[in-house]
């Protein structure tokens, strides 16, 4: 089974691949004849035969020469086929990851995830490239020595097959405790790597609360735990190939003592000595390899394990429509006896039914947790309905291409999650290919431009990680700027000006008033100057949603 999927990752390489195993192959073809020609060259030393010991020299020395090239061009490749293949293997697990619904992020730790894109898809590709690819060469170069040690003196070969048991035996007791401790292993590095992220996220409440201590405790402990199991494991694995080259060295040893008899006998010639010899030391090298490799393989089941839980989940399909749907532009959203509830977690929407008319603005109000932001996931289908439908001008969303709907709404959230790059890159990112003049109407449209303008660097401003480097009103404009610049007919805004004291909120929403003209508009909110926006106010309790007679003339009734 695992070398099943081993092989369909390395499907796409099988071209760079067989070079690679073909120029493994050739440099245990060429070894194989060393110990021949040394064996040779050597005996007749001792013994003064009639060969040329100037060819047989020349002859070695050729051998090895080709053997370096051969191992040099083997090098080359295998830098070359590694690092492709894992740039790909890296894009294609990162593609699905991201492709993947909200609800298999919300139920995963995001540290683990990212030891998986980064140490463990690191350690699945060299295992594709080095060990995987090298093994032929090294099955090779073992029946290789065998059979020519057959050819050499039989009788004493036989002692070989000898040495199959005790190899099993060793593999089958070591390998098993090394599989169990390589995935315990990647379990801890994987929280390794969750503990830094979270560090990296918590910098700021750490600094308040002054708890830089107890987080270089929680830290140290996790690394502790991964440098002791990395200890164990090492020392499994350390003794795993010693114990199978004993084995053969032991083999080999007995071998030599049966040989010496066979030269003082005359059965054996002094150069057919010196060959066997070598051959037998040369068996020692492939067999601890494979013993090695076996150790590998251990490991990359724990990997391809954790790969497939990843890669086996069913991605969204983002930019395909099979159905030919698309959303009409500011349709009328209605929500028909809409039951929900986030996995693991009671009903938060119980048979909620609204309509919401083309160009409306709605608000929704409600305690936390009664559903106001699970209306707006299940509009963008970041999670699916357990009962129900929801419509868009009487189109099922369910019947809509998810590129489709998501690209005709906007959505500005809470929490503005922005890329570490400069403003012009945070804007563009809400559209495919935006021209230099869309992304300033869009910063314009979001009363961004104004302030974008009095930065040193304009547009290019490097605003820093999440937008540090700029203010709360800020972000929540550049976050608008965002969502308006692909021109979508319904935006939806979750407590999107939750950072703004009420002046500041009554200024924005003033501002933006003229960009949200024409647009189908659902608000989360709390607070006066937001609701005063609302054409309607939608109040939701657990479980039920009640419509609010009041809009913007009606605030006192909604806050009574």
């Amino acid at each position: 089974m695992i070398f099943r999927q081993l092989l369909g990752y390395a499907r796409p390489y099988r071209a760079q691949l067989a070079l690679l195993a073909g120029l493994s192959a050739a440099s245990s073809v060429v070894l194989l004849t060393v110990p021949w020609l040394a064996g040779q060259l050597i005996g007749g030393v001792v013994s003064g035969n009639d060969l040329d010991p100037r060819r047989l020299l020349a002859l070695l020395v050729g051998a090895l020469a080709g053997l370096a090239l051969v191992n040099y061009a083997l090098a080359c490749q295998e830098a070359i086929v590694g690092a492709r293949v894992l740039a790909d293997l890296r894009g294609r697990v990162h593609d699905h990851v991201q492709r993947l619904p909200l609800s298999f992020h919300h139920g995963r730790e995001k540290g683990d995830t990212l030891a998986l894109l980064t140490v463990e898809v690191a350690r699945l590709g060299h295992f594709l490239t080095a060990t995987l690819v090298g093994l032929p060469a090294r099955v090779l170069m073992t029946i290789g020595s065998i059979v020519l040690l057959f050819r050499i003196d039989s009788q004493l070969a036989l002692i070989v097959p000898l040495m199959v048991p005790g190899f099993y035996l060793i593999l089958k007791i070591v390998g098993r405790r090394q599989r169990a401790l390589a995935l315990a292993l990647q379990q801890s590095e994987a929280k390794v790597v969750s503990l830094a992220e979270e560090t990296l996220e918590m910098v700021p409440a750490t600094k308040a609360f002054t708890r830089e201590g107890a987080g270089s405790t929680r830290y140290r402990a996790a690394v502790e735990e991964v440098f002791r199991r990395s200890v164990r494991l090492g020392r499994v694995a350390a003794a795993l190939e010693p114990l199978i080259a004993l084995l053969a060295s032991l083999a080999a040893v007995a071998i030599l003592l049966a040989a010496g008899q066979s030269l003082h006998s005359g059965a054996m010639t002094p150069a057919q000595l010196f060959s066997f010899v070598f051959y037998a030391a040369l068996l020692t090298r492939p067999v601890g390899a494979l013993a090695d490799v076996y150790g590998q393989v251990q490991t990359a089941r724990g990997t391809l394990a954790r790969l497939q839980s990843v890669l086996g989940q069913p991605a969204e399909e983002i930019g395909v429509s099979d159905r030919g749907e698309t959303l009409p532009p500011a349709g009328e959203i209605q929500f028909s006896e809409v039951c929900f509830g986030y996995p693991g977690r009671p009903l938060t929407l119980d048979g909620v039914s609204f309509t919401i008319r083309p160009g409306e603005t709605v608000a929704l109000t409600g305690p936390n947790g009664a559903g106001k932001t699970a209306i707006l996931n299940l509009l963008l289908r970041f999670y699916e309905p357990h009962s129900g439908a929801i419509t868009i001008d009487g189109t099922n969303i369910a019947d809509v291409g998810l590129g489709q709907l998501r690209r005709g709404i906007g959505l500005v959230p809470q929490t503005t999650l922005l890329l570490n790059g400069t403003i012009r890159d945070n804007i563009a990112f809400g559209a495919d290919k935006p021209t230099p003049q869309a992304i300033e109407n869009a910063a314009r449209l979001a009363q961004a431009h104004n302030f974008i303008a009095a930065l040193p660097e304009g547009m290019d401003t490097v605003i820093g990680d999440r937008g540090i480097r700029l203010s709360g009103g800020q972000r929540q404009r550049i976050a608008l700027a965002r969502a308006l610049i692909k021109d979508p007919p319904i935006m939806l805004f979750d407590e999107a000006t939750s950072m703004f004291d009420e002046e500041g909120e009554a200024a924005f929403i003033a501002e933006c008033a003229s960009s949200l003209s024409n647009r189908t508009v659902i608000i989360i909110t709390h607070r006066s100057p937001t609701l005063a926006l609302a054409d309607r106010v939608f109040r939701l309790d657990p479980g039920s949603l009640t419509e609010i007679e009041a809009g913007r003339e009606g605030l006192s009734a909604i806050q009574a």
